[in-house]
């Protein structure tokens, strides 16, 4: 085969990684009618088996970010190189790559190494791939190879739409005995194609140095921050950790190492296949290792003797010495550091504020309205990252943007997963930008982010993550830099202000780089190839559009706006929309070709099937002066409209005022309720940090880093806004008006339903059309605003299930009548009014726990649905009593007193209340189940509805105390044991491995409904300890805690992992109704505040007998009136109040329950009450 030299200048990259120069763009497919493998001249690619993917990959042929790759080490000089192209884009000195007859090949030779790679399938569908390394120096070679491939073993479509989910389904092994690494993904559904597969060492021909390594842990390979192009497991010396089991981000990598002497050579053959099951691809491991002792046509006939060295004697152990290792990779990195031109430290930190809280990585500002992360380099100069992404959600009810600490994430308008302006990338290990800001030095061609990602200066970098926006500070190259980023109150852009102050002594030239991907839609491949852009001369800016996507019609842009020393300054911009220019052949945002090179960005259109937004300009900073630059993305409904939104923000004056505006506004909101008391960290989340993930996160965004819902949910939107009733209690009503206008007239409703035009999902889940009436008789009986039952809305029409049928996604229409809200609340409750042979409500295909989505299939009852609608039935029936229905209010407590009846005989298992009942009788949640013996929600809505006598209660508690708390981990289990292999399928459930969200981990809004109920039964010590234990805080409060927790320490996590190794780990969080149920736990139920009517303060607390006082100040207007109430507690007490007074005057008192007259007349209140 002839090789191709290269030797024309290459593009610059950031420190540590080899310039790039690829070959252009080829795939070919390999495969039988089973079987399929897709490589590109590149080397990256994938494998699929019977349609499904067995390794990712997303067909993205300008970067080829995913295939089967092979790295190749010389472990004498440490330099890494891999065999195809990517992931590296090492150059080599000679490259080649061809389809042959039977596979494709693969050449290329770097620093006397000559490699070469054979892809091919064999006739019993096998994936192989032989490569040969030849050592064609004068000198002996150490090499190591090493494998690397992701597991996802199911469609691809799926894959790709949601892949922190997928991923949660995989679970892998490392047989050493057959060399290789096996991945199975638990089924979610029996109707579910079960694939396994398998990746292994199926030859190795040559002097083996050791013996092989394996890896399946995606996180450990990489490493936090990292990336393919050099792995961390690629930048140590250390042996693959061997990590295996419920990874949650599988992989699997093979390693093996030779001796190769001067002219000789050895061999690896890696393969990979995929079956039905485990027990088959091992088989297909057996078989094919018998087919090479026999000889096969793909492959070479084994060397023999590999297992010794050329003197016949065994091979001796690797020896690495430890200072060795280090001193080869400094002197790499510094090497490979000579080679490009980035950013370089030149200024230090001013004098740091002191931070509460502080773990190493950050901590809470003084004032708790600001967290604040200090990432500082390593001794390679790369910033040392928290575990996992720690994120901000800005929004506002048209836009909004998720920004991670090294400035990455995504950009949105309308609907947070229909139409991302820019890609959200679910990939919590590297993080990868999809928007970039980058400056570059005319002078001496540096270049660098601003922010600490995608090219990161190494210096410290200051990263605060405030309430509506997100800033990023840092000194480098003789300038100070302050980045901020937020969405202005009414519009659909997001705006980054970029603020340069030169610390130099002469004026520098810089130019400021602004890049967007464009995705302009759902996040498909299919949808995305549709965006057009092109540059607007009238304002300048890039503009794009996709007729593919819901909303064709809509005009998104980038737009750069430069002014220096607070003047508007004249600037020449210059653009291309299209990416393979800026980024380069097998470019990436770290190494973008068109920052690298001098000269201007060329105005190129965008490509067929790929867009960008690319905009350039200058900027010049007088000495001991500044500029700045304004970058503006967002969206409009048409070309004109976005002229308008960028000319409205070219102004710096304006941008500063729509920023204090955006802050004001928040801290304006916050402050209607703030709370202190003896555990700080639940202070810090009650004033600020849980209301605003509430609003801004769940309420607007509807979406977040590891879930990008964009719908509303119709039982999780009720009761997200259930909790802004002391923040907005408007913003309550509009909800529940939203709500019911998405119930069909049969009186089910759409679990979820994507804006603007309702499609959603039609289904039987129990619980979600009742939250409607509960909301709806809370909201009327805090603020006493009875003309909302009036309020008319339409109902929908739309197809009905089928019988068997237990979902559909559909479009449904209006069907031409409404009702009052009162009558929809009815509907809602009437449908729910069915029961099973138990007496207890139906399952249908799941009630509060979606996973548990089959156990209601063919009769299936609920336990906590009848201690739910107990309560719903409680709460309403007294809105008919006052409207006169006289005649259902009867009815309503008829069912709840049979309901009670039922609950307390079968939903009894004698220590407990049970979970629910298959059809066919059999119990969950019992002391006789297999699995899932106790359920926590049972429990605690056995309490909270008052169903459960005051014996049963204690019991049912203690049981929880005792088999779920996890002191130890700081947690609250929802269930246990986990689902795993119990011959009732209770549902999707089980196909989480056990231990993971809500299969046995603590899936914190249900376990935060346990805390509540201890508070309700008084136990104040035990619920405010439990409390504080589920804050964020308590969980990142030092480096031994962020290690083991992983997530950000200042909003609540939707679920915590409780099964080894991953015990205490946070899983997904920001996108959960834990943060309003959190703060009404606090608030409500701790501390006691309830508003009957806006008419009282009714004030009942359950305190810790430890806490000797405690204040809760509510705003309920913006006209100045305030309530500052101090709880005193002189005597210990848990709960009870004995006395209170209001402005000095004794308050009513009944029952241990105090009652302020609640007016708002503009001036300060006093309340006290003591226990």
């Amino acid at each position: 085969m002839e090789l191709t030299q290269h030797n024309t200048p290459q593009p610059l990259a950031p420190a540590g990684v080899p310039a790039v120069a690829a070959p252009s763009a080829a795939a070919w497919t390999l495969g039988s009618d089973r079987l399929q493998t897709v490589i590109t001249s590149a080397g990256a690619g994938g494998v699929c088996y019977d349609g499904l993917a067995v390794t990712r990959t997303n067909g993205d042929l300008l970067r080829q970010a995913y295939g089967t790759f092979l790295y190749c080490r010389d472990l004498d000089s440490g330099a890494v190189w891999s065999i195809g192209w990517q992931p590296t884009g090492a150059r080599p000195d000679a490259y080649a790559a061809r389809r042959v007859d039977g596979g494709v090949v693969i050449a290329r030779q770097d620093d006397g190494i000559a490699s070469q790679l054979e892809v091919s399938i064999t006739a019993d569908d096998v994936e192989v791939r032989r490569c040969t390394l030849q050592n064609l120096s004068e000198r002996p070679r150490r090499l190591e190879i090493t494998s690397y491939t992701e597991w996802v073993l199911q469609d691809a479509v799926a894959d790709a739409s949601h892949p922190a989910f997928s991923k949660l389904f995989v679970e892998t092994a490392i047989d050493r005995v057959r060399r290789g690494v096996l991945a199975k993904r638990r089924r979610r559904a029996p109707e579910q194609a079960l694939l396994a597969g398998a990746h292994w060492i199926a030859e190795l021909a040559g002097e083996p140095l050791g013996e092989p390594q394996f890896e399946t842990c995606r996180m450990t390979f990489l490493g936090r921050g990292g990336s393919l192009r050099l792995p961390a497991a690629l930048g140590s010396r250390d042996a693959l950790a061997g990590k295996a089991g419920p990874v949650l981000d599988p992989i699997a990598a093979c390693r093996a190492s030779f001796f190769v002497a001067a002219g000789e050579s050895a061999t690896i053959t890696l393969a990979t296949a995929a079956r039905d099951d485990l027990s088959a691809v091992s088989d297909v491991i057996d078989s094919f290792a018998a087919t090479m002792l026999l000889g096969n046509e793909v492959l070479h006939e084994s060397h023999a003797g590999n297992d010794v060295q050329r003197n016949g004697s065994p091979p001796a152990p690797l020896r690495i010495d430890r200072a060795h290792v280090r001193a080869d990779r400094t002197a790499y990195q510094s090497a490979a550091s000579s080679l490009v031109k980035t950013a370089a430290a030149s200024e230090s930190a001013d004098e740091q504020e002191p931070l509460q809280f502080d773990n190493g990585l950050g901590g809470f500002s003084a004032d708790g309205c600001e967290y604040v992360l200090r990432l500082r380099p390593d001794a390679t100069g790369k910033l040392v990252l928290p575990p996992l992404p720690w994120t901000n959600i800005v929004a506002n009810e048209q836009a909004g943007f998720i920004a991670t600490e090294t400035g990455a994430g995504y950009t949105w308008t309308a609907n947070s997963r229909e139409n991302r302006l820019t890609p959200w990338h679910n990939d919590p290990v590297l993080d990868p930008h999809g928007e970039a800001i980058y400056v570059r030095n005319r002078a001496t061609q540096r270049y660098w982010s601003p922010t600490p990602g995608p090219v990161a200066s190494p210096t410290e970098h200051e990263v605060r993550h405030g309430f509506g926006y997100t800033r990023y500070r840092h000194a480098s190259e003789q300038l100070q830099h302050d980045t901020v980023a937020f969405v202005p109150r009414g519009d659909a852009v997001k705006i980054t202000r970029v603020q340069l102050a030169n610390l130099a002594d002469e004026e520098q030239e810089l130019e400021l780089f602004a890049y967007a991907e464009l995705a302009l839609g759902d996040g498909s491949s299919e949808v995305a190839a549709g965006a057009d852009a092109w540059f607007d001369e009238a304002s300048l800016a890039v503009f794009a559009r996709n007729a593919r996507r819901e909303l064709g019609h809509r005009i998104a842009f980038l737009a750069v706006v430069t002014s220096a020393n607070g003047d508007a300054a004249g600037q020449e911009i210059s653009h291309t929309c299209d990416p393979a220019e800026f980024l380069g052949p097998l470019g990436d945002l770290a190494t973008p070709h068109a920052v690298a090179q001098s000269g201007r960005l060329s105005g190129s259109p965008s490509l067929e099937n790929a867009a960008c937004a690319a905009l350039q300009t200058e900027l010049r900073v007088a000495a001991a002066s500044s500029a700045a630059a304004v970058i503006l993305l967002g969206e409009a409904d048409s070309e004109q409209e976005a002229r308008d939104i960028i000319a409205r923000y070219s102004d710096l004056a304006t941008v500063g005022a729509a920023l204090e505006e955006v802050t004001a506004a928040w801290r304006q909101r916050l402050a209607r309720v703030q709370i202190e008391t003896p555990s700080k960290p639940l202070d810090l989340m009650i004033n600020g940090w849980l209301p605003y993930q509430n609003l801004s996160c769940r309420m607007w965004a509807r979406s977040a880093y590891y879930q990008a819902g964009g719908a509303y949910g119709f039982r999780d939107q009720l009761q997200d806004a259930a909790a802004q009733v002391y923040h907005w209690p408007a913003l309550t009503r509009e909800q529940i008006l939203r709500n019911a206008s998405h119930q069909f007239v049969e009186g089910d409703v759409l679990h979820w339903w994507h804006p603007p035009h309702s499609r959603g999902l039609r289904t039987r889940f129990a619980d979600d059309l009742l939250w409607l009436p509960l909301a709806a008789a809370e909201y009327c009986a805090t603020t006493g605003d009875d003309q909302l039952w009036d309020e008319r809305t339409p109902y929908l029409a739309g197809p009905q299930l089928e019988p068997g049928e237990d979902e559909r996604f559909l479009a449904p229409e209006d069907a031409g009548v409404d009702g009052s809200v009162y009558e929809h609340c009815c509907r809602a409750i009437d449908r729910s009014l069915a029961v099973g042979p138990h007496g207890l409500p139906l399952m249908g295909c799941g009630d509060w726990n979606d996973g548990m989505n089959r156990i209601g299939h063919g009769g299936g009852e609920s336990v906590w649905m009848g201690f739910f609608l107990s309560t719903v039935l409680q709460r309403f029936t007294p809105v008919c009593e006052d409207r006169g229905d006289f005649a259902r209010a009867r009815q309503y407590r008829t069912h709840l007193a049979a309901l009670a009846e039922a609950l307390n005989d079968a939903g009894w298992d004698g220590s407990w209340y049970r979970r629910a009942f298959f059809a066919d009788g059999a119990p969950v949640g019992s002391i006789a189940s297999e699995e899932c013996q106790i359920d926590a929600l049972a429990q605690a809505w056995a309490v909270l509805s008052g169903v459960a006598p005051a014996d049963r209660a204690a019991s049912a508690v203690q049981a929880v105390e005792e088999k779920l708390v996890s002191p130890e981990h700081g947690l609250i289990k929802l269930l246990a044991p986990p689902f795993d292999k119990s011959a009732h399928d209770p549902g999707y459930i089980r196909g989480y491995v056990p231990g993971v969200r809500e299969n046995g981990g603590q899936y914190t809004h249900g376990v935060l409904w346990y805390i509540r109920a201890l508070a309700e039964m008084g136990r104040g010590t035990r619920a405010a300890e439990l409390l504080q234990m589920l804050t964020p805080v308590a969980h990142g409060d030092s480096p031994e805690a962020v290690a083991r927790y992983q997530a950000e320490p200042y909003v609540i996590a939707a679920d915590v992992y409780g099964v080894a190794p991953h015990e205490g780990r946070a899983g997904w969080t920001w996108y959960t109704g834990s943060a309003g149920w959190m703060f009404r736990v606090a608030v409500e139920s701790i501390l006691g505040l309830r508003i009957e009517r806006n008419a009282t303060l009714v004030l009942n607390p359950s305190i810790s007998a430890a806490w000797p006082t405690c204040r809760l100040t509510y705003r309920p207007d913006d006209r100045g009136t305030q309530y500052e109430v101090t709880i005193e507690n002189p005597h210990g007490r848990e709960h009870g109040v004995a006395r209170a007074w209001v402005d000095g005057e004794a308050a009513s008192v009944v029952d241990g329950v105090a009652r302020v007259p609640l007016v708002q007349d503009g001036r300060p209140h006093d309340v006290r009450v003591q226990l």
